[in-house]
């Protein structure tokens, strides 16, 4: 049984709301897209994505008296049944985004103090997250390339950020474009300054889960793959054009989970 559920700052598992039935470790919905291969028997497997998780939970209320029930009721309605979105949290370092889609509470007369519950969460975006997770590499100055080391925690892919932050200093480096290349796949992306440098005391954030490169503030066209990187002991590489000037890389994620 675990020990803390909270939606967002609000508490299920308490003195007041007591949760003891939690269906939330069944895999998510996997819908298998397929189509027709032309001139041959059989279809194509074109989509294995999973789908929505559904999660329920159900308990009991237990209040004071009737009309604290009322307010108790209340509360969780107020905190909890209302909200567009939130974070439910049921095991520890394990979160996730959820609305609530039904509640139930079975014969709320308010002459009574106790009364069971269920409430049924969706989660469009159907995987657990840990806590964020940061490592970090020097670059020596007049490297062409740094090939790095790590490994991805979690049970399903991760879409980290990867961040090149250039050295403090005035006027540009000489770096004109920086790819980001993950080892397994081949798979590339590139930042292009145009034919401009990176300043000094700038960045380069290539955005895997938004597919999207920013160069300090502003969004850059971004070229190439943005990988999804699996769960395993991998390797990425950043190769400089025109060299790096030292600085860091860092490697930012949240690992998900089934």
């Amino acid at each position: 049984m675990p020990i803390d559920i909270k939606f967002d700052a609000f508490d299920l598992q308490d003195s007041n709301y007591i949760t003891e039935k939690i269906n939330y470790r069944t895999i998510p919905s996997r819908p298998l897209v397929s189509e027709p291969i032309a001139r041959k028997p059989g279809r194509k497997l074109v989509s294995t994505d999973f789908g929505v998780r559904e999660i329920t939970l159900a308990g009991w209320i237990i209040a004071d008296s009737s009309s604290d029930l009322i307010d108790k009721m209340d509360d969780l309605n107020k905190n909890v049944t209302r909200k567009r979105e939130g974070t439910l949290e049921i095991d520890t370092n394990r979160q996730i985004e959820a609305i609530v889609s039904a509640v139930t509470i079975s014969d709320p007369h308010y002459t009574q103090s106790v009364v069971p519950f269920q409430i049924e969460f969706t989660c469009v975006d159907p995987f657990f997250r840990g806590t964020q997770l940061t490592a970090s590499t020097t670059v020596a100055s007049g490297v062409g390339s740094a090939v790095i080391t790590t490994t991805i925690s979690g049970s399903v892919f991760a879409e980290p950020s990867i961040v090149y932050n250039a050295p403090s200093g005035a006027g540009d480096t000489l770096t004109t474009d920086i790819q980001v290349e993950y080892g397994p796949t081949a798979e590339t992306v590139t930042w292009s300054g145009g034919g401009n440098a990176l300043a000094y005391s700038d960045f380069v954030k290539f955005d895997y889960e938004n597919q999207l490169i920013l160069e300090g503030a502003t969004d850059i066209e971004p070229s190439g793959v943005f990988s999804r990187w699996e769960p395993q002991s991998t390797t990425f590489t950043l190769t400089f054009t025109g060299n790096a000037q030292g600085g860091t890389i860092d490697l930012i994620y949240r690992p998900r989970y089934l």
